[in-house]
């Protein structure tokens, strides 16, 4: 924050893809048609002097943003009751702290949102791979085994044999995240035959069996997460211009992207169900399904660009929403 002239300013950086439009409606709330727009934009450009052009703007540029002055509200006729008075036609929103910080926050989001929905969806979806059904299903194959000595259908040392070749294939597969999911423990000294008396023997296998499954749902929600803060950030691109065919880009890249995610995230989880795999194959699957989704998207951008001619934005009722 800082004062000239006696005017309170916050400096903003301005960033690739930032218009001065977008900035005045995610500062002030106003958009080309407002009342009030020509008003912010006389503040604006008196803070920043320098600007001779504010369709010019050049991202690393520092932008003077401050608060609007009031405007005095109008006296109400004498004569007129209290009913009859209407409000005025806007009000000059207060900023707080909260909101510039927010304002921050959320300028940030808006352009670059992918350095966190990128790689924040390749670890949830390594994690959820690796965690699939096949790889969980090795753990489980040792109760199996070991039913199967119970029942005397094998002997101990065939019990002993199998329990050691289905753990370490999955000591195998699961790498170096052996000590986030074991700590301590060695995968062969944390899946075993339970010797305390009062549970079943089997309790600890199934209790890492349902922990691993459990983790893996909390790498899928946190894949939705990520979902959805694409699709904001998405929204706010799409309510910070004016421009009808930039908004329809952002919209067909938008939903490009997230449906090609969801289609191939489904068919991984498909293939996973019975294929265990090691950690740098859901490594691979995680990196490529999110490339493969970033590239339709921006090639579907491209493609609307250059033919595309239908208001998806209007016809959708997305551009009502995304305010």
């Amino acid at each position: 924050m800082s004062n000239t002239s006696g005017q309170t300013y916050y400096e903003y950086k301005i960033k690739n893809g930032d218009t001065f439009s977008g900035i005045m409606h995610s500062m002030f709330g106003y958009v080309l048609n407002d009342t009030r727009y020509t008003e912010a934009v006389k503040h604006v450009l008196a803070l920043n002097p320098q600007i001779n052009n504010p369709d010019r703007i050049r991202a690393g540029d520092m932008l003077r943003l401050g608060v609007l002055p009031v405007t005095p509200q109008p006296k109400p006729p004498t004569i007129a009751r209290p009913s009859q008075i209407k409000p005025p036609a806007f009000i000059t929103r207060s900023v707080s702290p909260d909101d510039i910080e927010n304002f921050w926050v959320l300028s940030w989001l808006e352009h670059n949102a992918n350095y966190l929905t990128i790689p924040g969806a390749i670890a949830t979806g390594a994690g959820g791979n690796l965690l699939s059904p096949g790889n969980v299903g090795l753990i489980n194959k040792v109760s199996d085994h070991y039913a199967d000595y119970k029942s005397e259908k094998t002997t101990k040392s065939q019990y002993d044999y199998r329990r050691k070749q289905a753990l370490n294939q999955l000591r195998k597969n699961i790498g170096p995240v052996e000590k986030i999911l074991f700590g301590n423990k060695t995968t062969h000294q944390s899946i075993r035959i339970a010797r305390a008396g009062g549970i079943p023997a089997t309790a600890n296998i199934a209790k890492h069996a349902d922990r691993l499954k459990s983790l893996a749902s909390v790498s899928k929600a946190g894949g939705i997460v990520l979902m959805g803060v694409g699709v904001t950030a998405a929204c706010m691109q799409i309510a910070g211009t004016t421009d009808i065919k930039e908004k329809n880009e952002v919209l067909v890249e938008t939903i490009t992207s997230t449906g090609t995610g969801v289609i191939l995230g489904g068919l991984v989880g498909i293939f996973l169900v019975s294929n265990p795999i090691g950690w740098g194959i859901a490594l691979v699957l995680a990196a490529g399904s999110t490339a493969a989704s970033y590239a339709l998207g921006k090639f579907a951008r491209g493609a609307y660009d250059a033919y595309g001619e239908i208001d998806f934005v209007a016809g959708t009722g997305i551009d009502r929403i995304c305010k």
